[in-house]
């Protein structure tokens, strides 16, 4: 296929895209298929967010009349599974859109999507490594296939929360894979395809946007650079194949990285949407729209010129693309101000030792509960009682029990190790039972930073406790027909 053949269908994908995309505005005021500009979004006012439809239209459109024309031969019976998978995709990110979908179910139809694909011949079966030999994955081909389809699909959405970015990234990759992808002239095909749709919408999306690619552009983008990134490193020799997917991806895998890192370490949902991403970051520097995407666009292709150097071997790209990626992350966490490298180390330090005392805490509360449910006297359970508060480090504790007497203390304790100038915690807490209120436990502790961990756990287990050895105790005192447990209503 002749370069005139390829800028022809460039032309016409962006031609169409261009009529398409603001046809999408009516059906996405009509649809309520809108973003406001609240929470997590950049701009101001109502933009209208079903431009990825018009774009999307436009691509198929396009492929399909090039498959009309018989420019695909034998290569369409591969690809149709990319049109296929690419239809779910759009209609779940369509409905998110429009009605608002779960990540459930948004991860449900990627993964349905990566498995349409993988039934059609499109999968990741083996791993080059940089001396030339392949590592064959068998059966792991099917999760690492799927894995990376749903990681690329949503590394691209991520990213798209900035007029332009999503779609001038995307051009990049694409760019990128129509390099590598050593002269297979249908993948190039619908790689300038997908070139020309989005630089039509380009047009109505670069800052200040007139309308938005919504999740069905972004998703779809993701899910077709994925696949075709699977096809070209097959293309590709050894060792681009390694490196120049992952180096292509570089600034949404990077970005995506760091928003599940960050919301795992504060506990929030890794759905839940945050302005804490690179682009948000540089625009917290004081940098405007059109100058973030113009960094962001130089470093996508920095990375293309290295990648077509490391694919003509005048560079390693492995080692580049190692040297690269962690340079990138370093410049993220010190110059985007993400974390800082001693406070975060010394809480995933703190982090792991509670979790370890957790871990111990919840072993001796299983412990007690399997000793003391076998008490006979009340001598034997308290002392089963003491013990744990010695294993706690309790400063203090006392223990109520209604059953027994409502006003004295059923159990006192006191460590021999108490701080005269400490700080304790003082907790107090109801112990309940079956009908109501079995008594109460008064707890003080040295403030050691980590607080009273697993408290619920250890109240459940001295409610079980004390209530199953309260039972014990009528039973032996009662008739057999008078077996109640006497409680105080709290």
């Amino acid at each position: 296929m002749g370069l005139s053949q390829y800028f022809s269908y460039f032309a016409a994908a962006l031609i169409l895209s261009s009529i398409l995309v603001p046809l999408m505005r009516p059906v996405s005021f009509m649809t309520g298929a809108v973003d406001k500009g609240t929470g997590r979004r950049v701009h101001t006012g109502i933009i209208p967010r079903l431009g990825g439809i018009g774009f999307y239209i436009a691509f198929f459109v396009t492929t399909m009349f090039s498959l009309y024309r018989g420019e695909w031969d034998h290569f369409h019976d591969v690809f149709i599974g990319v049109v296929f998978g690419s239809v779910v995709i759009v209609l779940i990110g369509l409905y998110d859109d429009i009605k608002g979908a779960r990540v459930s179910h948004k991860l449900i139809a990627e993964i349905a999507a990566a498995l349409i694909i993988y039934a059609w011949g499109i999968r990741i079966e083996a791993i080059n490594n940089p001396f030339g030999s392949k590592i064959l994955l068998g059966w792991m081909s099917l999760p690492v296939t799927v894995i990376w389809m749903i990681v690329i699909t949503n590394a691209i959405n991520l990213i798209d929360g900035l007029d332009g970015l999503a779609a001038g990234s995307a051009i990049f990759i694409a760019a990128t894979f129509f390099y590598i992808s050593g002269g297979e002239v249908h993948l190039q095909l619908a790689l300038i395809i997908l070139m020309g749709a989005l630089c039509g919408f380009l047009i109505y999306n670069f800052p200040p946007a007139s309308i938005f690619m919504g999740d069905a552009g972004s998703l779809f983008i993701g899910f077709f650079l994925g696949a075709t990134s699977i096809m070209s490193s097959h293309k590709a020799t050894a060792l681009a194949a390694v490196m120049v997917p992952i180096l292509a991806f570089s600034v949404p895998l990077v970005d995506m990285a760091y928003a599940v890192l960050r919301r795992y370490y504060r506990g929030v949902p890794l759905g839940l949407a945050d302005k804490e991403h690179i682009h948000h970051k540089l625009l917290e520097k004081g940098l405007s729209k059109k100058m973030v995407l113009i960094v962001i666009y130089a470093i996508n292709i920095f990375v293309m010129l290295m990648a077509l150097l490391s694919i003509s071997q005048q560079l390693n790209s492995i080692f580049f693309g190692f040297v690269f990626i962690v340079l990138f992350a370093v410049f993220g966490l010190r110059l985007l101000g993400y974390v800082e490298f001693v406070p975060i180390v010394r809480e995933m330090k703190r982090n792991f030792e509670l979790n370890r005392k957790r871990k111990y805490y919840n072993f001796i509360i299983k412990r007690f509960r399997h000793d003391a449910t076998k008490s006979h006297s009340l001598d034997e359970l308290k002392n089963h009682i003491r013990h744990l508060m010695e294993l706690y480090t309790f400063s203090t504790a006392r223990i109520y029990f209604y059953a027994h007497d409502p006003v004295e203390p059923f159990f006192e304790y006191s460590s021999e190790n108490i701080s005269e100038d400490g700080r304790p915690l003082a907790l107090s807490l109801p112990i309940v039972g079956e009908g109501g209120c079995l008594g109460c436990i008064d707890i003080t502790k040295e403030m050691d930073g980590e607080g009273f961990l697993c408290s619920t756990e250890l109240l459940n287990a001295l409610s079980d406790v004390m209530h199953s050895f309260a039972r014990k105790q009528v039973k032996a005192e009662l008739p057999a027909s008078k077996t109640e447990v006497p409680v105080h209503s709290s």
